[in-house]
């Protein structure tokens, strides 16, 4: 009896492992059933990977005059399964060189650095024509400041205040400190030039004192789904009032190397009453990026991001330009000149 007994133990406890070993295998079944196969790693089908992926994830076509179904018969015949690693490179960047866009990079083991999408930053065009330690020695007064984690410098021209952001992120947590030391001045010159752009969202949270209202800015959309017209809705992105209202007069300067989230920032800057535009149009690359990459390794970045100003326009590809257009030379430069900077004074 006592064996019949442990028979009849071993024999349920063996039915309970059984069942936990067919879940198991269930599952695993399952798992070749719910995720796609991985794609194949080879020229053509990284090509029709790339093209796909844009296809149904990029949200900007239309801004940037782009038909994707043409580039994909102009560069589709080009690759073959023995295309090498380098030309289909090539095919790549000139792919997504017809988008004209910033946000859109490549990365791979093949070259050491990014490739843009915008020939602006992919050939560094006028990338000289700005130069923060020109400021600093010709035109500061005394000792310049930083704060910020070095993303910002500031200082006096004599009776103005000056302030250029590196970046758009943690370092706006400490503009307060700056406008206390800004306090007396009778006017602040704000410096987007060669601002390389962030998290736009802390312009947002810590601009309050540039304002004494809530200002409408811009609104957005993003990517839900394959098709062309899966966006999630509108999403609108104001500034609100928050601290001692900075109600002088605020003189904005900008290039073409102010993008991303600096380009963002202009526009908050743009529907402020107190603020002058100088310098040149901004790059003109708003939506928000994201990464993905290939089979083989190679790192690319996307927009799935639709951004329209407060006036109902998108100025995706196109820019934010100044109320008074001026661009440094370099003769200039050489002289220790920075003629941007002084017609942003001259609005004073």
């Amino acid at each position: 009896m006592y064996f019949t007994l442990l028979q009849t133990i071993n024999f349920r406890k063996m039915k309970k492992y059984f069942i936990i070993l067919s879940s198991i295998v269930f599952l695993f079944g399952c798992k070749k059933i719910i995720f796609e196969p991985e794609p194949a790693n080879n020229p053509e089908a990284l090509f029709d990977e790339l093209w796909s992926t844009f296809n149904t994830d990029y949200a900007c076509f239309d801004e940037r005059n782009v038909n994707w179904q043409e580039q994909y018969d102009f560069f589709r015949p080009q690759v073959t399964n023995n295309t090498s690693d380098q030309d289909l490179l090539q095919i790549f960047k000139g792919l997504l060189a017809t988008l004209n866009d910033a946000h859109v990079q490549l990365t791979t083991p093949l070259e050491e650095d990014i490739f843009f999408a915008d020939s602006i930053y992919n050939l560094k065009i006028d990338d000289d024509l700005f130069d923060l330690d020109l400021i600093k020695s010709n035109y500061l007064d005394n000792n310049y400041l930083e704060n910020g984690y070095g993303g910002n410098t500031y200082g006096k021209i004599g009776n103005l205040g000056y302030l250029h952001i590196k970046y758009i992120g943690d370092n706006l947590l400490s503009i307060n400190e700056i406008f206390d030391d800004f306090s007396s001045v009778d006017g602040l010159i704000i410096d987007l030039r060669h601002n390389f752009g962030g998290n736009f969202t802390y312009a947002f949270s810590e601009f309050g004192r540039f304002t004494n209202q809530e200002r409408f800015v811009f609104r957005s959309k993003t990517k839900s789904g394959p098709g062309s017209d899966d966006y999630t809705e509108w999403y609108n992105w104001s500034i609100f009032p928050d601290g001692e209202y900075y109600d002088k007069p605020i003189v904005l300067i900008t290039d073409r190397y102010t993008g991303s989230a600096a380009d963002r920032t202009t526009m908050a800057f743009k529907v402020l009453p107190n603020v002058t535009h100088v310098g040149d149009t901004t790059n003109g690359n708003y939506g928000t990026k994201i990464g993905k990459e290939l089979i083989n390794g190679w790192y690319y970045t996307i927009v799935t991001q639709k951004i329209e100003f407060m006036d109902g326009q998108s100025y995706e590809g196109i820019g934010m330009a100044p109320d008074f257009y001026i661009k440094n030379t370099l003769s200039e430069m050489a002289n220790g000149q920075d003629k941007t900077l002084e017609e942003a004074i001259s609005q004073f």
